[in-house]
């Protein structure tokens, strides 16, 4: 069961409450979602705490930042990696009608002044589809770190680049699987630079023999690949004892 709960504080008065409630709910949660939470939301709400002479449990909370995971997984083929482009580029989602996110702070002043309902509407609305996106994306992000079928999303280099981050957090385990759906018959039509990383990983992993079978694949290329041709003739001397051409052994 999804649900969106927004908390609004009608006047200035009531900041204090709402902090008090929000402070309720994080009570009872294990953990704490955000995009760009840990440089903005979570610093900007602990300082409103300190303000109202309240402690906040918010920085406590084990906290999933899904900008970081986005930019490392997926950013290296986005222009930027906003929520917005995001939804657009990656989740196929396009908004219609939306408030841009700078805007909404002026339309909270304009509406203690006004009172006027439609200024709010926009921004319960913004706030919707940026909780919704952000299930959305994690859902996404779950999928290629464990490693779901590579036929469900088209881009090699968003598992490649995954890969590296489990690495990265010293979860061999998790970037073995990954790696395990890349079969021979699969690599054939990878793009060179693909190529390339997916050898590095399997090097990086221990699995050297299908690095080689890369690296051959790279080696018979135009132009030729000098980085393919290094690393095959390093595993050809230390694996195979195969000693390139013109390289004595002593």
């Amino acid at each position: 069961h999804f649900q969106v709960r927004q908390i609004l504080a009608r006047d200035f008065g009531e900041e204090k409450a709402a902090l008090f409630y929000l402070k309720e709910i994080a009570g009872r949660k294990k953990f704490l979602v955000t995009f760009n939470g840990k440089a903005f939301d979570v610093n900007l709400l602990t300082t409103r705490f300190i303000m109202n002479r309240m402690q906040s449990d918010l920085a406590g909370l084990p906290h999933l930042d899904l900008l970081h995971p986005s930019r490392r997984i997926l950013g290296h083929r986005l222009e930027n990696c906003r929520l917005v482009t995001l939804e657009s580029d990656i989740l196929g989602v396009q908004r219609e009608g939306d408030i841009p996110g700078w805007e909404i702070p002026q339309r909270y002043f304009n509406w203690l002044r006004h009172r006027d309902p439609c200024l709010l509407s926009d921004i319960f609305e913004h706030n919707r589809l940026d909780v919704i996106s952000m299930a959305t994306l994690s859902a996404h992000l779950v999928e290629i770190l464990t490693a779901q079928s590579a036929a469900k999303h088209t881009h090699t280099d968003d598992y490649l680049a995954a890969a590296r981050l489990l690495l990265k957090r010293a979860n061999a385990t998790g970037a073995q699987k990954i790696l395990d759906i890349f079969q021979e018959n699969t690599c054939s039509d990878f793009s060179l630079p693909s190529k390339k990383k997916l050898a590095q990983l399997y090097k990086r992993t221990g699995r050297i023999d299908e690095a080689a079978h890369l690296w051959q694949q790279m080696a018979a290329c135009e132009p030729v690949e000098f980085y393919a041709i290094s690393e095959l003739a390093k595993y050809l001397e230390h694996h195979e004892r195969d000693y390139p051409p013109g390289q004595g052994h002593h």
